[in-house]
């Protein structure tokens, strides 16, 4: 009888995490968060309760979970850029490219996402953990790229911070829908030309004195 090898192994897992995730906010989005219990999201899963629960700490983190891309995925990619390119330009240009490779079904999903974070205070702090562990994996790759280091300089908490700082912009801007017509790309893109033009302040600011 073979054994599996440690890559199928990990496509188990990954599988059986995105589908605990997907059945946690599936079950939300249809009843509410105070309505769904572990057991209904492994039965829907077809997991037991306590596979659930080695995946997961709660329900919150499995809902916050479900549609998201791998963090070492984003790395791969980077670290796949030309080396002499600028690290906030291999950002916007693999975020950007992200959000196109995802259907409007998907992007849809992101907002009912959004709009849950918003009437569940309770998920918000896995949000915040999700956008952590990406910034401290960029830091990370970004001190690599650019023969830096995250105990002695700036420079790398700088451009991983400014990276997710222009997503999250972005990404609140898109789902508010009420001030701008441009698309979730757009945004993206703009936010981090911002950045690199070194966020000059809008036309028509105020002078003073």
């Amino acid at each position: 009888m073979g054994t599996e090898t440690p890559g199928l192994r990990e496509l188990k897992k990954q599988q059986t995490r995105e589908s605990i995730a997907d059945a946690a906010l599936d079950l939300t989005l249809e009843k509410g968060l105070e309505n769904v219990t572990i057991e209904e999201i492994a039965k829907v899963a077809f997991v037991s309760p306590r596979t659930v629960s080695n995946y997961f700490l709660c329900k919150e983190e499995a809902i916050v979970a479900a549609g998201t891309q791998p963090s070492k995925t984003l790395l791969g990619e980077f670290e796949e850029r030309p080396a002499g390119e600028h690290p906030l330009l291999s950002l916007r240009a693999l975020l950007s490219d992200f959000v196109v490779g995802h259907s409007p079904e998907e992007l849809e999903l992101s907002l009912r996402k959004m709009d849950l974070s918003l009437q569940y205070p309770s998920l918000r702090p896995f949000e915040t953990a999700r956008f952590d562990e990406l910034e401290e994996s960029l830091r990370d790759a970004i001190a690599t790229r650019t023969g830096t280091s995250v105990t002695t300089d700036l420079y790398p908490w700088l451009a991983a911070a400014a990276a997710i700082a222009a997503v999250k912009s972005a990404m609140q801007i898109w789902a508010a829908a009420t001030t701008s017509t441009l698309g979730l790309r757009q945004l993206i893109e703009e936010a981090f030309d911002q950045f690199s033009a070194g966020l000059p302040a809008p036309p028509n600011t105020p002078a003073t004195d």
